[in-house]
Parts: structure tokens; C-alpha cells; sequence
């Protein structure tokens, strides 16, 4: 009995040795086929890659921005042509007036004190110049029937002429002092705005002193300065894109300047606007320039360059592979590259020492040079991966 129970004991570790050997060769064929499998389909995929047709381009345009300010043509600083006291203010900062529209006055009592106290004299003047012209016709008289001396008629001849350049320069006088009185309204000589008053009233105010701002808002210029290299480029009466609060305006070229500004480098250039703006002087002017550079190159996506080493810049060039069955199967090799200008989205480069190149555009990441790939865009069309 004893025998029977370890002979089926031992036929029942036979099985299970048997069944483990056979699950674990199982197992092992399962896992090497399809490793097998996969590394036949790892050698034979071929990555597909964005790949585009570039050509050389003889010169590229650079558009630039030049900050000018817009200004008024016509900006008065006013001031009183004599000293004085203001007596009345009419307009403030930002108050529009007309052509000879009085802004302010100055204090007229005392010169029309002066005025009444010339007007005076003057009437006396006249009172003696009628005494004398009455002498003298009486002595002309006598003087025709022997009964006066020629001295007599003489001294009041002299006397006449006296009395009348006494007269002639209390008008003088006169006119000055109503001249001032005039002037003493300060008057408007155009239609504007007052861009910043500088008195009050009672403000006691010297010829020199200015008193009022005054521009023109209805012809306004935009001046701004260009580096001399641009400005050569550039002629009268030609018409530039002005950008002014984030509104487009075209210019018109007025003047060039002659003399480079020392301090910025640059020539200034003043521009008319050929529409109203309705915007204050002062406000800043954006002036666009499209230059062109004469330099050959390539215009490619930004996406097209990667860093390479020692700072330089590479694309990856894509040329038909001579290894492969397939005509679309293209080989990758990195190209040392120049950039000489970007935009947003392009970048302008040269080195590349062919009139035309195809191009890895995307995701260069991905790639390696020496790595074969196929062109997306051909496989897309074709339908077939």
C-alpha cells in the first residue's frame, strides 16, 4: 500500500514537471515571434517628414518702423508786445478760438491817461497854432502897406512851423499810446487751439513773457527721424503709411533735412497727413518703410532651422536616397546656414550654394542627419503609409 502511494505520488510530480516545461516553451516561442515580427517591421518603416522646394531669391524687403511725433504746422507761443497787468482771461487750455478772437487783455487805464492828457496839449497846440495863423495874416497886411517889420512876419512864420511839428508829434504820441492800447488785446492770428495758458489774471507780465500756446490742429505734420542710409532711399511727395493711435494714415514726403541730428544720428523727415486726424499734437507716429537688401538667400519657415553646435544654425537638406526602390525616400544631411533676417513666421538665410533645395520644414526634432524619410505630402496623396 505504502509502495502504490509514492509510485502515484511521483508520477504526479512527473506531470507537473512536464506541464511547467511545456508552459515555459510555450511562453518562449510566443514571446520570440512576435519580437521577431517587430523587428522586421522596425527595419523596414521609413518616417515621413514635411519636405518642401525652396529657390533662391535675388534680395529680400525689410519693413521698419521709424517713431516720429505728429505736430501742428502752425504753433504760436503768444505773447504781449508791452508790459502790463492782465485784466481779463476769455480762454483757457483746450478752448478753440477764431482769427482776431481777443484771448486776453492787459490793464488800459493809464494809457488812456496818457491819451487824454496828449489830446490836451493837443488841443492847446491847436488853440495858439489858430492865434498865430491870425497874427500872421494881420501883419502880412501891414506888413504889404509898409506898417510891419519883416522880423514880425518872420518870427511868426518861425512860430507857425513850430507849432505845427509840436502838433504833428502829439498825433504821434498819440497814435503810439492808442497803438498799445490796441495791443493790449491779445488777438488770435489763426483759428486753432490753445494748447497751455501761462497767465492768470493780476499776473503782472513783461514783453518777453509768454503767455499762451496757440496751434493749428487743422494742418498737422508728422516728424520723424531716419538713419541717413534710409532717408537717401527715400523722395519728396512720396507717400508712407503713418500708424497714429492705432489708426492707418498715408504721408506725404514734405522735406528731408540736410543735417544729421548729433545726438540720435539721424536726418529728420516731416510728412504731411493727406486726411484730417482728429488727434492732439504730440501724439506719437509710427512711420513704415519697406527697404529692400540687396542679398541673395532663401526664405524658409522658421520651423525649418535648428541649433547646431558652436552657436551656428542648420537645416536639414532632403536629397533622393540611391539605396532605395522607392523615389520618394529621401536622405537627411544638416546644412550650416546665415541668418540674415526674420519675421514671424519666415526666416531669410543664405549658404545653402544652390539656386533650389528641398527642405525638412517640421518637427526637425524628430529627425537626424543620415536618416532616410519619405515625403508626407507624396504618401498623403497617394493614400498609401
Amino acid at each position: 500500500m505504502a509502495l502504490h502511494s509514492s509510485i502515484c505520488s511521483n508520477l504526479r510530480s512527473s506531470k507537473s514537471v512536464f506541464l511547467a516545461a511545456s508552459l515555459l516553451f510555450m511562453s518562449a516561442c510566443s514571446d520570440e515571434l512576435p519580437e521577431n515580427q517587430s523587428q522586421e517591421k522596425q527595419v523596414g518603416y521609413i518616417h515621413s517628414a514635411q519636405i518642401e522646394r525652396v529657390s533662391r531669391q535675388d534680395s529680400y524687403n525689410v519693413h521698419r518702423e521709424y517713431v516720429g511725433k505728429l505736430e501742428a504746422k502752425q504753433k504760436t507761443s503768444m505773447r504781449f508786445e508791452f508790459a502790463g497787468r492782465i485784466s481779463q482771461v476769455y480762454k483757457d487750455s483746450g478752448d478753440l478760438v477764431e482769427t482776431g478772437e481777443i484771448i486776453a487783455s492787459l490793464g488800459t487805464e493809464l494809457l488812456s491817461i496818457q491819451v487824454d492828457e496828449l489830446e490836451a496839449q493837443e488841443a492847446q497846440l491847436k488853440a495858439q497854432l489858430t492865434l498865430n495863423s491870425a497874427n500872421l495874416a494881420r501883419i502880412e497886411s501891414l506888413r504889404n502897406r509898409d506898417y510891419a517889420s519883416a522880423q514880425r512876419f518872420d518870427e511868426l512864420s518861425a512860430e507857425k512851423s513850430i507849432l505845427m511839428a509840436s502838433l504833428d508829434g502829439l498825433a504821434a504820441s498819440i497814435a503810439t499810446l492808442n497803438y498799445q492800447i490796441d495791443r493790449a488785446q491779445l488777438k488770435a492770428p489763426y483759428t486753432g487751439v490753445i494748447a497751455q495758458r501761462h497767465v492768470s489774471t493780476g499776473d503782472l507780465v513783461s514783453a518777453n513773457m509768454a503767455a499762451f500756446s496757440l496751434v493749428n490742429q487743422g494742418e498737422q505734420q508728422v516728424s520723424v527721424g531716419i538713419p541717413a542710409d534710409v532717408a537717401k532711399t527715400l523722395s519728396l511727395k512720396q507717400t508712407l503709411p503713418i500708424v497714429i493711435a492705432k489708426n492707418t494714415y498715408i504721408g506725404s514726403i514734405l522735406a528731408i533735412g540736410q543735417q544729421v541730428n548729433p545726438q540720435t544720428r539721424t536726418l529728420e523727415v516731416r510728412l504731411a497727413i493727406t486726411e484730417d486726424v482728429k488727434i492732439a499734437s504730440g501724439a506719437i507716429a509710427r512711420v513704415a518703410i519697406e527697404q529692400t537688401v540687396d542679398k541673395s538667400g532663401f526664405w524658409v519657415p522658421l520651423t525649418a532651422i535648428t541649433d547646431g553646435i558652436r552657436g551656428q544654425w542648420n537645416v536639414y537638406a532632403a536629397s533622393p536616397s540611391e539605396h532605395q526602390q522607392h523615389k520618394d525616400v529621401y536622405q537627411i544631411s544638416a546644412k550650416t546656414i546665415q541668418v540674415l533676417h526674420t519675421t514671424e513666421e519666415l526666416a531669410y538665410i543664405n549658404g545653402l550654394g544652390s539656386d533650389a533645395i528641398e527642405l525638412v520644414t517640421t518637427g526637425l526634432h524628430r529627425y537626424v542627419p543620415g536618416q532616410q524619410v519619405k515625403n508626407a505630402e507624396t504618401h498623403l496623396a497617394g493614400g498609401n503609409e
